[in-house]
Protein backbone atom coordinates (compact mmCIF):
# COMPACT_ATOMS: atom_id res chain seq x y z
CA UNK A 1 0.00 0.00 0.00
CA UNK A 2 1.41 3.38 -1.02
CA UNK A 3 1.66 6.39 1.29
CA UNK A 4 0.70 9.92 0.23
CA UNK A 5 2.73 12.88 1.49
CA UNK A 6 1.62 16.49 1.17
CA UNK A 7 4.17 19.18 1.98
CA UNK A 8 6.29 16.58 3.77
CA UNK A 9 3.43 15.24 5.89
CA UNK A 10 2.47 11.59 5.35
CA UNK A 11 -1.31 11.46 5.62
CA UNK A 12 -1.35 8.09 7.40
CA UNK A 13 0.97 9.48 10.10
CA UNK A 14 -1.08 12.57 11.04
CA UNK A 15 -2.01 12.30 14.72
CA UNK A 16 -5.10 14.21 15.83
CA UNK A 17 -5.43 14.89 19.54
CA UNK A 18 -8.71 13.58 20.95
CA UNK A 19 -10.56 14.23 24.15
CA UNK A 20 -9.21 12.07 26.97
CA UNK A 21 -11.34 9.05 27.75
CA UNK A 22 -10.15 9.19 31.36
CA UNK A 23 -8.10 11.50 33.54
CA UNK A 24 -4.37 11.41 32.86
CA UNK A 25 -4.61 9.83 29.43
CA UNK A 26 -3.76 11.19 26.01
CA UNK A 27 -5.51 9.83 22.93
CA UNK A 28 -4.84 10.36 19.25
CA UNK A 29 -6.77 9.50 16.12
CA UNK A 30 -4.78 8.36 13.11
CA UNK A 31 -6.03 6.88 9.83
CA UNK A 32 -4.25 3.90 8.25
CA UNK A 33 -3.18 3.88 4.60
CA UNK A 34 -6.19 1.82 3.50
CA UNK A 35 -8.49 4.75 4.46
CA UNK A 36 -6.60 7.16 2.16
CA UNK A 37 -7.40 6.68 -1.52
CA UNK A 38 -5.80 8.41 -4.47
CA UNK A 39 -5.80 8.23 -8.24
CA UNK A 40 -3.69 10.13 -10.74
CA UNK A 41 -5.10 10.91 -14.18
CA UNK A 42 -2.78 13.00 -16.33
CA UNK A 43 -2.09 16.24 -14.43
CA UNK A 44 -4.89 15.67 -11.92
CA UNK A 45 -4.74 13.99 -8.51
CA UNK A 46 -7.94 12.72 -6.91
CA UNK A 47 -7.92 12.17 -3.13
CA UNK A 48 -10.62 10.56 -0.99
CA UNK A 49 -9.79 10.94 2.67
CA UNK A 50 -11.62 10.92 6.02
CA UNK A 51 -13.34 14.24 6.80
CA UNK A 52 -11.55 14.65 10.14
CA UNK A 53 -8.21 14.22 8.39
CA UNK A 54 -9.06 16.89 5.82
CA UNK A 55 -10.06 19.27 8.60
CA UNK A 56 -6.75 18.64 10.37
CA UNK A 57 -4.78 19.21 7.16
CA UNK A 58 -6.40 22.64 6.77
CA UNK A 59 -6.04 23.41 10.49
CA UNK A 60 -2.30 22.73 10.29
CA UNK A 61 -2.04 24.69 7.01
CA UNK A 62 -0.75 21.63 5.16
CA UNK A 63 -3.50 22.45 2.69
CA UNK A 64 -3.33 26.23 2.17
CA UNK A 65 -6.37 28.51 2.36
CA UNK A 66 -4.96 30.47 -0.57
CA UNK A 67 -5.97 28.60 -3.75
CA UNK A 68 -2.99 30.08 -5.62
CA UNK A 69 -0.46 28.33 -3.32
CA UNK A 70 0.75 24.92 -4.39
CA UNK A 71 1.55 21.86 -2.30
CA UNK A 72 4.34 19.34 -2.90
CA UNK A 73 2.97 15.81 -3.34
CA UNK A 74 4.90 12.57 -2.96
CA UNK A 75 3.66 9.02 -3.42
CA UNK A 76 5.70 6.43 -1.49
CA UNK A 77 8.54 8.95 -1.19
CA UNK A 78 8.62 9.70 -4.93
CA UNK A 79 8.11 13.37 -5.80
CA UNK A 80 5.24 13.67 -8.28
CA UNK A 81 5.20 17.46 -8.35
CA UNK A 82 3.51 20.59 -7.08
CA UNK A 83 -0.27 20.74 -7.14
CA UNK A 84 -3.04 23.26 -6.51
CA UNK A 85 -6.22 22.35 -4.63
CA UNK A 86 -9.00 23.02 -7.14
CA UNK A 87 -12.01 21.26 -5.62
CA UNK A 88 -13.20 20.02 -2.24
CA UNK A 89 -16.48 18.10 -1.91
CA UNK A 90 -18.36 16.15 0.71
CA UNK A 91 -19.64 12.73 -0.34
CA UNK A 92 -23.34 11.92 -0.77
CA UNK A 93 -22.84 8.25 0.00
CA UNK A 94 -20.25 8.35 2.78
CA UNK A 95 -20.54 11.35 5.08
CA UNK A 96 -17.19 10.59 6.67
CA UNK A 97 -15.24 11.02 3.41
CA UNK A 98 -14.31 14.08 1.38
CA UNK A 99 -13.11 14.23 -2.21
CA UNK A 100 -10.30 16.62 -3.03
CA UNK A 101 -9.05 17.34 -6.54
CA UNK A 102 -5.60 18.79 -7.13
CA UNK A 103 -4.19 19.94 -10.47
CA UNK A 104 -0.51 19.92 -11.32
CA UNK A 105 0.93 23.43 -11.11
CA UNK A 106 2.01 24.79 -14.48
CA UNK A 107 5.70 25.54 -14.72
Amino acid sequence: MKGVSINGCYLHKVEMLMESYSEGTVSYLRYPKHRIHFKIEGDRLFLKIPAFLSLELYRRAIFPQDVSKSVLVKISGRNIGKFLVVDFRYSHSDREVVSIILDREEK
